[in-house]
């Protein structure tokens, strides 16, 4: 046990490292307090009596695989997509954020599986809008390159396949593979 985590050493070599701070009673509990543990005869359930507190290694388990998962995913998608191209946002006279409690956890925004889902379709849709820019170029070619674009972006738009944001997103993604 490190001050601000909690190291599991699993029977399979690996070890789970887990911020305390997810932990209330075991963040401001003393290091005596947080050392005085028991392991459960399954080895599947950590016991602090002395804090009445109970973590479940399975739910650890999930936890870092969710975490890993959320890792490789973001990693994929550009910086420059947007997380949140909708937000909820409640009225009334304190601003309140509406969130979605997605396995025991809060989240307001687009979880890093719904951000990547996001970019997937809007990268295929670039992808699949080059011929078709090229093509329209080419019946049109009083237009600029700006008008092509602008008329590419109105087609999105009425269609309704993405948020502003990710349209916008979109419309640069074009440019580039179009070296425009």
């Amino acid at each position: 046990m490190e001050d601000d985590s909690l190291n599991v050493f699993l029977k399979d070599g690996g070890t789970l490292r887990i911020r305390l701070r997810r932990f209330s009673k075991l963040w401001v509990a003393t290091h005596e307090q947080r050392c005085d543990f028991r392991i459960s005869a399954s080895g599947t359930v950590l016991r602090w009596g002395q804090l009445d507190e109970d973590i479940s290694v399975r739910d650890l388990m999930r936890d870092a695989e969710r975490r890993h998962r959320d890792e490789r995913l973001t990693s994929q998608v550009p910086t420059n997509f947007p997380w949140d191209p909708t937000p909820a946002l409640l009225s009334g006279t304190h601003p309140k954020l509406a969130g979605r409690l997605i396995d025991g956890r809060f989240v307001v925004g687009l979880t890093a599986e719904e951000r990547f889902i996001r970019w997937d379709l809007c990268e295929d849709l670039a992808q699949q809008l080059v011929p078709k820019t090229l093509k329209d170029a080419a019946k049109y070619p009083q237009n600029s390159r700006e008008v092509t674009l602008r008329r590419m972006r109105r087609a999105i738009a009425n269609k309704e396949w993405t948020e502003r944001l990710e349209t916008d997103w979109l419309m640069e993604r074009l440019r580039t593979l179009l070296n425009w």
